[in-house]
């Protein structure tokens, strides 16, 4: 009798029984067959319902999601970015950035992001006002008010003037946001260096008597006149090396 030894499927020899077995040596193949098949499916407590192209499926070798060529990684044909992120449990970031200027992405509200740090958009508020209270002055290169970053009440400043401090024993800077100066000076007669235009005329004829100009007396050998004027009396700017930048105050 051909009757094959083993405890799984493969162990199986489709040839057997041969034909000249005996009908009776069938219960010893019968056996077999029971043996291979409950230690091949031991945990088969039901009826199978699948498919074979289900089961094929299933058990067909995996896909790689993600390929790389050994520097740049990749997607596979058919593997999308959001099935990737639900796959590993990857939310879409709640703030973008162009590399310069943070913003929150397509769907994401100022309130949800303060839900998600765990903090009160008034609470968060408070805080950020603590930092400029009242009176403060801020000072950026960019035109958006503060009140967009922390609230409060925001009036711009200094329009074309520059800061300085208080010195309470000067009457120009003794005063809290005292103003004065000006952006160009015309000096007066008191404020030029102290010099002389005296001008020495003599003449003599040739008759020895002294000349002199009108208004000068007769007689006296040297007269003191004015010289012509010059200079066109105009303003000069006085405005020192400057950086201009947006300036506010808070005010409530």
């Amino acid at each position: 009798m051909a009757l094959e030894t083993g405890n799984y499927i493969n162990s199986l020899n489709a040839s057997n029984p041969a034909a000249t077995d005996a009908l009776a040596q069938a219960d010893d193949h019968l056996r077999l067959l029971k043996l291979v098949l409950k230690q091949t499916f031991p945990a088969i407590a039901g009826p199978v319902t699948a498919t074979h192209t289900v089961i094929n499926a299933k058990i067909a070798e995996p896909v790689s999601a993600i390929t790389s060529d050994g520097s740049t990684p990749s997607l596979a044909t058919g593997i999308s970015g959001p099935e990737i992120k639900t796959l590993i449990g990857a939310a879409d970031a709640a703030i973008t950035t162009d590399g310069t200027n943070p913003s929150l992405a397509s769907g994401i509200t100022g309130a949800a992001l303060l839900t998600l740090l765990g903090a009160a958009a008034a609470s968060t508020t408070a805080t950020l006002l603590s930092v400029y209270p009242v009176g403060s002055i801020y000072t950026s290169v960019v035109a958006t008010s503060p009140a967009t970053h922390f609230g409060g009440t925001w009036a711009a400043m200094a329009a074309g003037r520059v800061l300085v401090g208080l010195d309470p024993d000067d009457v120009d800077f003794d005063t809290v946001e005292g103003t004065g100066g000006s952006k160009t000076h015309t000096l007066t007669v008191s404020e030029l260096p102290a010099h002389s235009h005296t001008v020495t005329y003599q003449e003599v004829d040739d008759t020895g008597v002294t000349s002199h100009p009108a208004g000068t007396v007769p007689g006296e050998p040297t007269a003191s006149v004015a010289g012509d004027n010059t200079g066109g009396g105009q303003a000069h700017t006085i405005v020192q090396p400057f950086l201009t930048v947006y300036m506010w105050k808070r005010t409530a």
